[in-house]
């Protein structure tokens, strides 16, 4: 505005438009502006507001942005105003430059041409459609960069470059040669790759939230693989070796020089998301990013077609894509490229970080067979069998590796953790030791543990005995009255007047009364024989349905009389059972730390060991055993109170909190350490 160029089109004016593009954002639905020529009413003079000669904007789809023209026509009779929209079918990249050009001859509904990256793209008109009326002008202003009311949402966020409007069409041919950036090959280079080996690098950094290729990917985290077959990346770990997020989405790269035969052979790519594959710097093959996830909703006509190429070719599993293609090799080593993207965008909403199965497959000449790219000798079929096999042997690999990582984290916080165990154990010396208990008579012991676990026999013991001494038995006579006619209202959290008849404890200190309920030996000063023997019926209890009978109240006074024994347990026999043989140990040992029992080669190297340290090394070998941590995991699940519900469920509604429980225990993390985990309650949400 205020300039001398006349930015006005009237009826039988071209309108052409070109401009690169870079998005640094835009949402799903977002409609933001490049250029608009009026309806800037609340900013400059009084037009009102449906004065749109043209506008350019974008509107975002999830993954990508539609490209469109918008403006206002005037009837030349009536005066009447009416609103044309059109927008292209298909959406610009959100990541990268690109080149997208507009032409249109006002008073020509038919006329509207547009290119996206040199090819033109088809539309539709909405609102009131084409229309060959005048567009409405007027001295308004030219604004670049945001809408009519100039608010954030309206605004374009990334960058243009090259914007110029004509009064003229475009060539086409020319328009094609316009757009000639084409993304290049990820920079790695053959003499960085280890001989014989697949170099794998991550780049968590300079990767754009959006659904498509990053221009700069900074790599954060390289290790090697063997062939070009992934399932999983080594899992990020945070603070003292919990699991943590990578950066949603990633970009990882795999790259080696490999050496195939001359010949026309056939190249797989297959991959959960975005993928693309590099021979000797020229891209052969490309998948499209993921999809949105139907939920399980998705036809099953869908999975008629997929790739059979071969008679024991392995079928794309469920959320994954694949492609392929013939190439000719004249021999040699083949510098070769593997790009996917871990994870994806989609408008607002993230796709899992996951790779699926992202493989490349070779089939050489002659051949019927596929087996996974190799720069090496190494020979893996990709077959079902042969890609289990693989499979298998690489998640013990990459547990080792997650393992380490683990480690490693404890190791770079050990000042930390030691200077807290330095400060317990001055603690625990200042302290008064725990008294052992003398060993009862007739008891064996190996150890102080068996002190104490022998003391507690040996009390339970005299219980029982004072017990049987007596008429009177709490189990026999004495529970089945109270459970029925005292039970219902005072037992658990939710007892009447805080007293809990069916705990010892509670029935020698009384509820809220700080009565006692029993008096060992003092019926009189007993208030539960007080309370089923008034005949008040404020007092008696209980208060509702049949009294007890003049027998069950007998019993009782009987009971109480008698010294109201009560033992903790009812046990019908006290002997100590003999030490186990050889074979009940191993199998009981076993069962206890693994959860299953002993196979037949466990059996025989017990046998072969040294009797008198077979038990121990067997202990130490099960304690170092894997499957401990998968036979005790259902235990902590249930002793922590792990509740699904608490967090978004994820994985089979166990959540985050299943992993780390896991690779505790695989840790054999010290307690002090699992616990302040557990309250820090830090790392990935999945």
């Amino acid at each position: 505005r205020g300039g001398f160029a006349n930015v006005r089109f009237g009826k039988g004016e071209t309108f052409g438009f070109e401009t690169w593009v870079k998005f640094k954002t835009i949402g799903k639905g977002e409609i933001v502006y490049v250029l608009g020529k009026g309806r800037h009413v609340k900013h400059g003079e009084d037009f009102g507001e449906d004065n749109q000669n043209y506008s350019i904007r974008f509107q975002g789809t999830g993954g990508g942005a539609q490209f469109g023209i918008l403006f206002t026509s005037e009837h030349p009779d009536t005066g009447e105003r009416a609103w044309h929209r059109w927008w292209s079918d298909p959406a610009i990249p959100t990541s990268g430059w690109h080149h997208v050009a507009l032409e249109f001859t006002f008073g020509k509904g038919d006329s509207l041409r547009a290119y996206i990256d040199g090819k033109p793209v088809t539309g539709k008109w909405s609102e009131s459609g084409p229309t060959d009326l005048p567009p409405v002008q007027d001295a308004d202003d030219l604004v670049i960069g945001t809408g009519y009311a100039r608010s954030e949402g309206s605004s374009f966020r990334g960058w243009l470059d090259d914007l110029a409007i004509y009064r003229a069409g475009f060539d086409p041919a020319e328009i094609a040669q316009r757009y000639q950036y084409v993304p290049p090959p990820p920079t790695v280079s053959p003499e960085m790759i280890p001989p014989g080996k697949v170099l794998v690098q991550i780049s968590e950094k300079g990767v754009p939230e959006a659904s498509g290729w990053p221009d700069e990917p900074e790599v954060t985290e390289s290790y090697e693989e063997a062939v070009f077959g992934f399932f999983e990346v080594p899992h990020k770990y945070v603070s003292t070796g919990v699991r943590g997020d990578r950066a949603n989405p990633s970009h990882v790269r795999a790259s080696a020089m490999v050496k195939l035969p001359a010949g026309k052979h056939r190249m797989l790519l297959r991959g959960r998301g975005l993928s693309r594959l590099y021979l000797d710097g020229k891209k052969l093959l490309e998948t499209p990013p993921r999809t949105t996830d139907s939920g399980g909703y998705t036809p099953l006509a869908e999975q008629d077609n997929y790739l059979d190429l071969g008679p024991d070719f392995r079928f794309a599993p469920p959320g994954n894509r694949d492609v392929w293609c013939e190439f000719e090799s004249e021999g040699g080593e083949h510098f070769v490229i593997l790009e996917t993207m871990l994870g994806n965008v989609v408008g607002k909403n993230k796709q899992r970080p996951e790779l699926g199965e992202t493989v490349v497959a070779v089939s050489l000449e002659g051949s019927e067979t596929w087996s996974l790219l190799s720069p090496d000798s190494r020979h893996v079929p990709y077959t079902d069998d042969g890609w289990a096999a693989y499979e298998a042997e690489r998640r013990e690999w990459l547990s080792a590796v997650n393992a380490r990582a683990r480690a490693q984290c404890r190791e770079q916080n050990a000042d930390y953790w030691n200077k807290r165990r330095a400060a317990a154990e001055r603690w625990l010396a200042a302290i008064d030791r725990v008294t052992v208990p003398a060993l009862p008579e007739g008891y064996p012991a190996q150890n102080e543990i068996d002190h104490f676990l022998n003391a507690r026999i040996a009390e339970v013991a005299a219980e029982v005995e004072q017990s049987d001494a007596g008429e009177i038995d709490y189990y026999r006579d004495v529970q089945p009255i109270l459970e029925a006619h005292c039970y219902d209202c005072h037992q658990g959290g939710k007892a009447q007047g805080g007293l809990r008849i069916n705990e010892h404890q509670s029935m020698l200190a009384g509820g809220e009364s700080q009565e006692p309920a029993i008096v060992p030996g003092k019926v009189d000063e007993s208030a539960l024989i007080q309370r089923i023997t008034s005949s008040d019926e404020n007092i008696v209890m209980p208060p509702k349905g049949d009294p007890l009978s003049a027998v069950e109240i007998d019993i009782l006074k009987r009971w109480v009389n008698s010294g109201a024994a009560w033992p903790q347990f009812n046990v019908s026999r006290l002997e100590l059972n003999p030490l186990a043989d050889d074979l009940a140990f191993l199998r009981r040992v076993t069962l206890d730390t693994v959860g299953v029992t002993p196979t037949e080669e466990e059996i025989t190297a017990f046998q072969h060991d040294d009797p008198a340290t077979r038990r121990r090394n067997v202990i130490d070998r099960l304690l170092a055993d894997q499957r401990w941590a998968d036979h005790w995991m259902g235990y902590w699940l249930d002793v922590l109170a792990e509740n699904p519900n608490v967090i978004n469920p994820t994985l089979n509604n166990t959540g985050p909190f299943r992993w780390w429980l896991y690779e505790s225990l695989l840790d054999n993390k010290p307690a002090d350490l699992f616990v302040t985990e557990l309250i820090r309650m830090e790392g990935s949400e999945r």
